[in-house]
């Protein structure tokens, strides 16, 4: 585990230690005793923690909660040390619009709605076509983005900086916020095809990127 920890850079803890102010959890133990371990904390899929679970071989990565919260990207962060990433979620194989949004912090979610159907209309599209939304980590806590894709009915998704960082995407005056690009980085990375529709567009405060 001591090789895991380094490769994440995260911290080792033992079972029954206290994991409240972590977000992700990777996990080395039988699902049911991580289950029954966090269920207690567990409140909604805007507050619990990402969870990835090893089998005892060590050869298996499993995203059991939070999938696009983090667990499924840790998950196949962990295929570089020689897991094999278990992704349960549909989104990856789902060959709808992955749409990628980035936004200013005073942005309302029916400015966020209304800039994502905007750029749906550009490419012909419907709110139904689309699978994920998505932004940088550092948008996470956003009430305002998990209320508009509540609004839209489409599932939101997270990628990383180090995720956004490490592919091979144009740098933006994101850069200002540590990140080369948002939304087009975070709409190829939940793309299936890998192929960006609709490039960075700027509708008033809201960034819109659509890929497929």
């Amino acid at each position: 585990m001591k090789r895991i920890a380094e490769f994440l850079n995260a911290d080792i803890l033992e079972y029954g230690a206290n994991t409240d102010g972590y977000d992700v959890i990777v996990a080395r133990m039988a699902s049911g005793i991580v289950i029954r371990k966090l269920c207690k904390r567990l409140k909604s899929k805007y507050e619990d923690p990402a969870v990835v679970l090893l089998d005892p071989t060590l050869s298996y990565a499993i995203p059991i909660l939070g999938g696009h919260e983090g667990a499924n990207e840790v998950a196949l962060k962990l295929e570089k040390i020689g897991f094999k990433a278990i992704i349960t979620t549909t989104a990856e194989f789902d060959d709808r619009y992955a749409v990628g949004v980035g936004f200013r912090r005073d942005s309302k979610a029916e400015e966020i709605v209304e800039a994502i159907l905007k750029a749906l209309k550009e490419i012909n599209a419907e709110a139904r076509d689309v699978k994920i939304l998505a932004t940088s980590e550092v948008k996470k806590r956003s009430f305002e983005f998990r209320k508009a894709a509540k609004m839209l009915g489409i599932p939101a998704g997270f990628v990383s900086n180090e995720t956004i960082n490490s592919m091979d995407v144009r740098k933006t005056k994101a850069e200002i916020i540590g990140v080369k690009n948002v939304c087009e980085a975070c709409a190829i990375f939940y793309s299936k095809r890998k192929e960006l529709i609709l490039p960075k567009t700027v509708f008033g405060g809201v960034t819109i990127a659509i890929a497929r």
